[in-house]
């Protein structure tokens, strides 16, 4: 075993400890660092200012530093958001030769939600395109998380140390620096979900109807920012206004104004689903479109109610418990380290902990009868804690109900740290030694990590981020033109063409009629063939070399075309640019 396997075991019933604990000296009543002077005295709002830029000068340190050599290389999604934000930037229309689509199609059923991809469209405008610039979005993004989850944590628990404690923690946890450092489009919800829920809590505070709605047209826009917020977040703000009702925090007047800001927000997105589920016809015109996919991914998403179904439900409460407890192993490696959860393998003791105190407290919702200054204060803490409770059940609903992944379950981390928080806050006033001893062994762990994740990331993961084959393709186009026949290798490759595609800057006009896909109907839509690229090499590929064709190979290939006359090789790491002398 990795000394890291150890480091989790122990580190695992460290904290299972220190949780049961404190549970123990609570039932006591022995609080002795609850309600004394000297271990509730915060620090002072210049000294967390000072730690609070510190922690987001780190948090920004391992999201930038190497972004476009850590990961090394393009995955497949990325190329594909990145080449239709390109392809709407520079030509007006995606790569299905729709002119401003609502919601782009990409591989064909989706696979690249609209925020993400319009928000490059501008980044594309201002800067160009490239590696760092496409990954520069959600970094950024991250980094504001950062900041952000601190201001939420101040709101609700009073505490600059614990918030403080829960801003650090996302700052470290292995999820959100892997996550902030390449550009699928998942990647930039806990931003958007986290201003949601920020705005939401500033409403709780002030009651202003203005902040409900802000609040109601940012949680709108996370439905632009991935598929599984289409169903999480109209349960999470059902259940939760409900509540709030219910504590008379929001008013029905309120609730109807955000209600309408969210539709109108939204609205376009609708349009977009009823096309494609409710047989309106396509809307295509030329500035803008909404077009229909050209296949479902419902069955390869969603459960299926048939004679499979407790198995598949056993199966996706299975790989909910493994999410929330020492994380899935059988992740791709894009999403994780092996030895190094999501949220670390050790933390879900304390996270439990937080979410039994959460569950309890919701639980407890009662009218208030008393109008004082205090229990108003006591309603409106109560109803923002209500926010993670009814968000992480709208999380669990949608496990359960989808073939989960991190990437479909990104919107459960958030609220899985705030419980850990919450845990942590519980523990750190019955003995504030023992939440410093969880601190020391969470700065550990990280430091392991980040060492591990920037030494060894890109040996785990060079079969997904495919690196050097972007350069090669791009440089074989420089050699081709659009005349000659480009011939790439297949191997240790995905979707090479859309990689291709990127990193030439195609027309996408051009591609859109030439392309041939392998299967027009399926889920994933790959091609065989666009221009004069041409992806699986030919049989008897060594005779073309120093011919009429530029071929790309990988490192194995290399050595078929051994003793082949007037022909040059240019290498870029594990693929080559083979061509003629003469061109």
């Amino acid at each position: 075993m990795r000394i890291i396997d150890y480091y989790n075991y122990i580190a695992t019933a460290a904290c299972a400890f220190i949780g049961a604990a404190a549970v123990l000296i609570y039932k006591k009543g022995k609080n002795t660092d609850l309600d004394t002077d000297k271990n509730t005295a915060d620090i002072s709002a210049k000294t967390a200012h000072i730690i609070l830029t510190g922690i987001i000068l780190f948090a920004a340190a391992v999201r930038l530093i190497g972004l476009g050599s850590v990961p090394a290389g393009l995955q497949q999604d990325e190329a594909s958001l990145g080449y239709d934000a390109f392809a709407i930037a520079k030509y007006g229309v995606d790569r299905n030769g729709f002119a401003y689509p609502i919601y782009p199609i990409t591989w064909g059923c989706g696979g690249g939600s609209p925020l993400m991809i319009y928000i490059n469209v501008l980044t594309i405008k201002l800067f160009g395109t490239g590696v760092v610039k496409l990954r520069l979005l959600p970094a950024i993004l991250g980094i504001a998380t950062v900041y952000i989850f601190y201001l939420i944590l101040k709101e609700i628990i009073l505490s600059y140390k614990k918030s403080l404690f829960g801003a650090t923690f996302l700052a470290l946890c292995p999820w959100h620096i892997i996550l902030s450092r390449w550009s699928l489009d998942s990647n930039i919800m806990p931003f958007t979900l986290g201003l949601s829920v920020y705005l939401f809590i500033l409403g709780i505070k002030t009651g202003k109807t203005l902040i409900y709605c802000l609040s109601a047209a940012a949680y709108a826009m996370c439905m632009y920012s991935y598929g599984s917020a289409t169903i999480v977040v109209p349960i999470h703000l059902i259940l939760i206004s409900i509540y709030c009702l219910r504590k008379k925090v929001l008013s029905v007047k309120q609730l109807i104004l955000a209600v309408l800001t969210f539709v109108i927000v939204f609205s376009p997105l609708l349009v977009f689903y009823a096309v494609n589920y409710l047989g309106l016809p396509e809307i295509v015109t030329d500035s803008f479109s909404f077009n229909k996919f050209t296949a479902s991914r419902s069955d390869e998403v969603f459960i299926r109610f048939d004679s499979s179904l407790p198995r598949e439900l056993w199966e996706n409460i299975r790989q909910l418990i493994i999410t929330l407890t020492i994380g899935d192993n059988d992740e791709m490696l894009c999403h994780f380290i092996p030895g190094y959860a999501t949220l670390f393998e050790f933390t879900f003791p304390i996270t439990f902990l937080g979410i039994f105190l959460g569950k309890r407290a919701f639980l407890k919702c009662e009218d208030t009868k008393e109008n004082s200054e205090r229990a108003i204060d006591d309603d409106k803490r109560s109803a923002m804690d209500a926010v993670f409770v009814t968000l992480l059940i709208s999380c669990v609903l949608l496990a359960v109900g989808i073939r989960a992944d991190v990437s479909r379950m990104v919107m459960i981390f958030l609220p899985l740290v705030y419980f850990l928080v919450k845990g942590i806050s519980f523990i750190w006033d019955r003995r504030a030694a023992c939440a410093y001893a969880v601190m020391a062994v969470v700065v550990l762990a990280a430091g392991l990590f980040i060492k591990d994740y920037f030494t060894g990331f890109n040996d785990k993961t060079a079969n997904l981020f495919m690196p050097g084959y972007g350069e090669a393709a791009k440089r074989a186009y420089e050699i081709a033109g659009d005349d000659t026949e480009i011939y790439s290798t297949y191997e240790n490759l995905s979707a090479p063409f859309v990689i291709a595609l990127y990193y030439t800057d195609y027309n996408p006009v051009k591609f859109a009629d030439t392309v041939v896909y392998k299967d027009e109907t399926d889920e994933f839509r790959v091609a065989e063939s666009f221009g004069n690229f041409k992806f699986g090499l030919p049989e008897d590929y060594a005779s073309y070399a120093g011919k009429d064709a530029v071929l790309i190979l990988s490192s194995s290939e290399l050595d078929t075309i051994d003793g082949a006359t007037d022909c040059t090789v240019e290498n870029f790491g594990r693929y080559s640019v083979v061509y003629g002398s003469g061109e």
